[in-house]
């Protein structure tokens, strides 16, 4: 079977369609200024929708996500980016009209073969504040966790809370005048679980985080796949902020810290609705 074949199956009929409505300036090959290819994108994200259906996700304020540039503002949770690939297409499917995500990613990813060239295709970007200023300036929707790996390697008993958010993406906002639109990802914390976190390995095999499955070694490996929880995504009313992008770090802080509250809040009240896991 030729690699096009191959390609084809992988097709998504509703995902070609939804990228097809995403503008962007792409050169005589089909690339963007930061890697993106629209093709490649496609089958990319056509696999993106195989890990969504998987999770069953439900999807409220779709409709809070402005035409523009953006900010994304999810938590992050689950040791591996599941909950960055769920709000990634749920707002490429459930946006009107479509955003493709530019997802602003830990800088160990670049480094892992094959990963780093998937997820540039894809729209994927090095979490640099140059990538993210240039890509909102070119009117992009940029999904950031400000959590970051302190987030994705949360351990059971800190399941929902928030880490500190750091102060790069409201410095981010308010140079560039967009709006942050803040998110609540409700599932991901259930999908792989880790009870402990080896920080000796993970320094040793220069990882964010090693983290210790409860059903280790019962099932070896087999207990990093991912569980079917079903997946919660809110999208809530977009956030504005005024000021001095280069203030002091104080009143940045106070700023980050408005934005973080509202994402807690959001946890707390989905939390509260969640009536199974599955």
């Amino acid at each position: 079977m030729t690699q096009r074949n191959s390609l084809a199956r992988i097709a998504d009929p509703s995902i070609s369609a939804a990228i097809d409505r995403v503008p962007n300036r792409l050169n005589e090959l089909g690339y963007d200024a930061w890697g993106f290819h629209k093709e490649s994108a496609k089958t990319l994200y056509a696999l993106a929708h195989q890990v969504y259906r998987y999770f069953r996700p439900t999807v409220q304020g779709a409709h809070n996500v402005p035409a523009g540039r953006v900010l994304l503002v999810p938590n992050h949770a689950g040791q591996l980016p599941l909950d960055g690939v769920v709000v990634a297409v749920a707002t490429l499917l459930e946006c009107n009209p479509p955003r493709l995500v530019r997802a602003m990613v830990e800088r160990w990813f670049p480094r892992l073969p094959f990963i780093n060239e998937a997820f540039s295709r894809a729209g994927a970007v090095l979490g640099a504040p140059i990538n993210c200023r240039n890509l909102l300036e070119d009117d992009q929707a940029i999904l950031v966790f400000p959590e970051g790996a302190r987030g994705s390697g949360k351990v059971w008993k800190d399941r929902y809370k928030l880490r500190p958010f750091g102060r790069g993406f409201m410095r981010l906002a308010l140079q560039t005048h967009t709006p942050i639109v803040p998110v609540s990802v409700i599932g991901s914390e259930e999908s792989i679980v880790s009870i402990y976190d080896v920080r000796p390995l993970a320094k040793l095999f220069g990882m964010p985080y090693f983290p210790i499955h409860p059903l280790l070694p019962l099932l070896g490996p087999l207990a990093y796949f991912p569980m079917p929880v079903r997946f919660s995504v809110r999208f809530g009313e977009p956030m504005t902020f005024d000021g001095a992008w280069d203030d002091e770090d104080s009143v940045i802080d106070g700023k980050v810290a408005k934005v973080q509250s509202t994402v807690q809040r959001m946890i707390d009240e989905d939390l509260a609705g969640r009536t199974s896991l599955f």
